[in-house]
């Protein structure tokens, strides 16, 4: 597994960051711009004014109750103990389809699908399962997502309206091999898809 990070704060505030990505870019899809076009704005400083109208992208200059609202949009909650937590994190990002979970959520070795994106900031390919090493005893992690039904669906693509899951697991290296296997679900090569209208993630 490449590009992983080194401590598990940082594997964590990378989970974040490409939620803060998710909710610029479903409000850049919502405004009917392409984010890598001329027309997208050119810094997250800029996306943060033209899209949520906090000048100059000052997070302090907002009240309690803007800033609560503007909060809500991504979710970091701890359960478990304090020995043994599991993280749960929770956007109204763009989302994505079942069959974009390959290219966006998983992948590796490809170059990123943000690189072109100026105003975003995981463009590294780090984020996805570089936190997969701190994931517990059995360094797991479940991924679910839906894409937003304004945001843009590139070809042809049967799993528009349904949401994906897969579970994710970094397998330590066998007797033989120096580097960890990178796994996920996907029964007969299909990510897992159901409909809902929603779901209880909160």
């Amino acid at each position: 597994v490449g590009n992983q990070q080194e401590e598990g704060t940082a594997a964590l505030v990378e989970k974040v960051v490409n939620s803060i990505d998710a909710v610029l870019l479903a409000e850049c899809h919502a405004a009917k711009i392409a984010p890598d076009s001329d027309a997208a704005p050119k810094t997250m400083q800029e996306a943060v004014e033209r899209f949520f109208g906090i000048k100059d992208g000052r997070l302090g200059a907002l009240d309690t109750s803007e800033q609560r609202r503007l909060a809500d949009r991504i979710s970091v909650i701890a359960t478990g103990t304090r020995s043994s937590p599991c993280y749960l994190i929770v956007d109204s990002g763009e989302g994505q389809t079942p069959e974009r979970f390959r290219d966006t959520f998983l992948s590796t070795t490809r170059r990123s699908p943000k690189a072109r994106i100026p105003f975003v900031q995981g463009k590294f390919n780090a984020g996805g399962t570089g936190s997969l090493q701190f994931c517990g005893k059995h360094n797991i992690q479940l991924i679910v997502s839906r894409r937003q039904q304004y945001a843009p669906i590139e070809g042809a693509d049967d799993s528009v309206d349904t949401w994906g899951f897969t579970v994710v697991r970094r397998r330590r290296p066998q007797a033989g091999y120096l580097s960890s296997v990178f796994e996920y679900l996907a029964p007969g090569g299909r990510i897992l898809r159901f409909r809902s209208a929603g779901i209880p993630a909160i």
